[in-house]
């Protein structure tokens, strides 16, 4: 590591970087004498002083050896009397000790993901608790996301989780928060005999070397805990030092302040370098450059400054720290997050500079770089040269400099006609896996759960041209004895003109000549909605039929939470759910273009649509006609929405896997059991080497050269 003028910037612990009070460096030096002597049991006097300040009797206060050794304590004491049958709920993502401390002691442990805009979501929480959940762990302000829970769902959560279950507000942050509506749940305690409240001197106090937290619950409760607890857990040290730090009120105010005033700073910093930051009531950002987050973190690190990596493969977090700091800070940033760094390509790296001057918001500047780019643009050149003509068309459609005439997607009239968009399509299909590796998985998954059934009801989310059926439909024609009977409910948005079902018809056709040359009794029907506009409960499904459902490249289109309430995805994904279909199959992009604002958007898109665009430049002739529709058309028009469309414009809102999933997740699916995996996916590196095929958690990531383009996934 090298380090900076001002030392290393430990921004990856949440730590109290403004320093501890004066008082307890003088506190520690009077107690160095005594340390021959045991600490007090209890930390009785320590004790007191939390009680005095919080208005509760000392009997209502445990100390321990930090939030670790309490957590801790709190599984052993109210989830190891039931071995093998207790479970421990969270959310995600939030503090990982919860699911390491759980997992130390083998107690099961389950969590309930976060919504889009990483804050609480209750329903889904409270769906996780079952008879044998025994806590549940909420850490108000939430690391890492810094999100909270208002007062009014505070309120909401004290009466709705049932009484068998232990509530633990975990509060490491709260001095921290300022939200008007952010409110301890201290001044609940009258009202759950079963809840927990902790508290850290890591944090605010600024002992986090210390190691000394505490919690607040009824006596009878503690009383509990203390049955399992240590005597001497917390040292002679620790103790004098908290009691000094909590009875300075001047520095912990000033710590606040500073940590306000730097979280300001911070703000600004990752605004002007276009990293995407959430809003946080703790002393820390969680951000998200749209490029992959270890690349970042290390050259941060080979500089003297060291961030917190997430479970995410792009999250990351920052602790507030002084304003040299975050100068270098700020520095680092934009060396790493330059477009030359980012991309070797040097057109890559002009569409890049183009961006960042729509940005800043330069006329002069952005001028140049416009003229720039459009001397590179060359429709018959490189996969680079022809991708940065779909990004000219962006960068117009956010100048407004064509009336913003591409500013749609596939939605919208496209110049060349149906048949050109057809014949395209169906190269796009043949001759490449970017589609049919969805529809491989899903069928392969299908087939699996429908496998004993008489009668099969396929309810397609996005048909399209139905395409995906032909091949299941084959193989169940091959199967030994009487084959099914089918019905395939098509679903896609109305065709425009005065006949909306003309292409869904068009696709059912298709499908009943192919089901009349097999042997084969299919039933077809069309809807032609917007998934938006329809309730899937009320559709005709008989209880003799095995349902199964699939969505392929459909649920990104409609909004969700960031943009309206309901839920759109959510609202589907619980319909679905309602239906209790035998497997419900998902293939989408993988890559977010939902809540990552215009710069880290713009990195993410060239990111997914370069690869997308080699592989098309690798497999399809390059003077093939179809091939200049399917990028400019399929691909460009993507394109142009992701980059210049905002709110409801914006309808090509993909989002990464990882979300995918916790989004699944939420709504109370599960993955289904994983197939080996098929010989048909695996047999890509036929169609070319750079294609591999990993597991993703819920099914199979089709990548290009080690980046993942498309998630298929199965659930029930």
């Amino acid at each position: 590591m090298k380090y900076s003028p001002m030392g290393v910037y430990r921004a990856s612990s949440n730590e109290n970087l403004f320093g501890t009070s004066p008082k307890v460096a003088t506190a520690l030096q009077e107690a160095l004498t005594n340390t021959n002597i045991y600490p007090d049991p209890d930390a009785g006097p320590l004790r007191l002083a939390i009680a005095q300040k919080l208005g509760v009797l000392p009997v209502q206060v445990v100390v321990g050896s930090g939030s670790a050794e309490l957590i801790s304590l709190l599984l052993r004491a109210f989830c190891l009397p039931y071995p093998g049958k207790a479970i421990a709920l969270s959310a995600s993502p939030t503090y990982p000790l919860y699911q390491m401390e759980a997992e130390a002691l083998r107690v099961s442990y389950e969590a309930a993901p976060l919504n889009s805009s990483y804050e609480f979501d209750l329903q889904g929480l409270l769906a996780k608790i079952s008879p044998s959940t025994r806590l549940l762990f909420i850490s108000n302000p939430n690391n890492p996301t810094g999100s909270y829970l208002s007062r009014s769902q505070l309120e909401f959560l004290i009466q709705a989780v049932p009484p068998h279950v232990v509530l633990v507000l975990d509060e490491a942050y709260q001095e921290f928060a300022t939200a008007p509506d952010y409110a301890s749940a201290q001044e609940y305690m009258p009202q759950r005999d079963n809840l927990v409240i902790l508290r850290t001197f890591s944090k605010a106090y600024g002992l986090a070397s210390l190691r000394v937290g505490y919690m607040v619950a009824q006596e009878s409760l503690l009383q509990k805990v203390c049955a399992v607890k240590q005597p001497y857990n917390v040292n002679q040290l620790a103790q004098v030092a908290a009691l000094a730090a909590l009875a300075d009120e001047d520095h912990l105010q000033y710590t606040l302040q500073q940590t306000a005033a730097g979280k300001v700073h911070l703000q600004q910093i990752l605004d002007e370098e276009g990293v995407q930051w959430w809003p946080s009531q703790g002393n820390f950002l969680l951000a998200d450059a749209g490029v992959p987050a270890a690349p970042v973190i290390q050259h941060l690190l080979r500089n003297g400054v060291q961030v917190r990596e997430t479970k995410s493969a792009f999250a990351f977090r920052i602790t507030i720290g002084k304003k040299a700091q975050q100068e270098h800070l700020h520095g680092l940033f934009g060396q790493a997050l330059s477009p030359e760094n980012i991309w070797q390509d040097g057109v890559l790296a002009q569409i890049l500079e183009t961006g960042y001057a729509l940005a800043k918001k330069e006329p002069q500047v952005i001028h140049d770089k416009i003229q720039a780019l459009t001397q590179v643009v060359n429709p018959e050149g490189s996969a680079s040269e022809r991708i940065a003509l779909a990004y000219l068309r962006a960068f117009s459609a956010c100048l407004d400099l064509d009336g913003n005439l591409y500013a749609g997607n596939l939605y919208s009239n496209s110049n060349p006609g149906e048949r050109d968009m057809i014949s395209a399509f169906n190269v796009l299909v043949r001759s490449t896996p970017l589609v049919t590796f969805g529809h491989q998985f899903a069928n392969l998954a299908i087939l699996e759960a429908v496998a004993d059934a008489r009668e099969v009801h396929v309810l397609d989310l996005g048909i399209g041209s139905g395409l995906q059926w032909l091949h299941f439909l084959e193989v169940l024609a091959m199967r030994p004895g009487t084959a099914p009977s089918i019905r395939i409910t098509g679903i896609d948005i109305p065709a425009p003109g005065g006949a909306p079902d003309h292409k869904l018809q068009l696709a059912g056709e298709m499908l009943q000549r192919h089901a009349v040359s097999l042997g084969l009794h299919l039933t077809y029907t069309p809807i032609p909605a917007r998934l938006e506009e329809i309730n899937l409960q009320e559709l005709d499904f008989a209880p003799t039929e095995t349902l199964v459902v699939n969505s392929a490249l459909t649920l990104h289109h409609l909004p969700d939470q960031l943009l309206t309430q309901p839920d759109y995805r959510d609202r589907i994904l619980q319909q679905i759910r309602a239906l209790e279909p035998k497997v419900l199959t998902l293939t989408e992009p993988d890559s977010e273009h939902n809540r990552l604002k215009f710069l880290p958007r713009l990195r993410e898109s060239l990111r997914h649509y370069r690869t997308v665009f080699d592989v098309l430049d690798t497999l399809l002739p390059p003077m093939l006609p179809e091939r200049q529709i399917i990028e400019q058309e399929f691909f460009g028009r993507e394109i142009i929405n992701v980059v210049s469309c905002e709110g409801h414009a914006r309808v090509e809102r993909h989002e990464r896997q990882e979300a995918w999933q916790q989004r699944l997740i939420r709504n109370g699916f599960l993955p289904a059991p994983l197939l080996p995996l098929p010989e048909a996916l695996a047999g890509l590196h036929g169609l070319h080497a750079s294609f591999s095929v990993k597991e993703n958690g819920a099914g199979y990531s089709l990548c290009w050269k080690e980046t993942a383009v498309v998630a298929a996934t199965a659930w029930v």
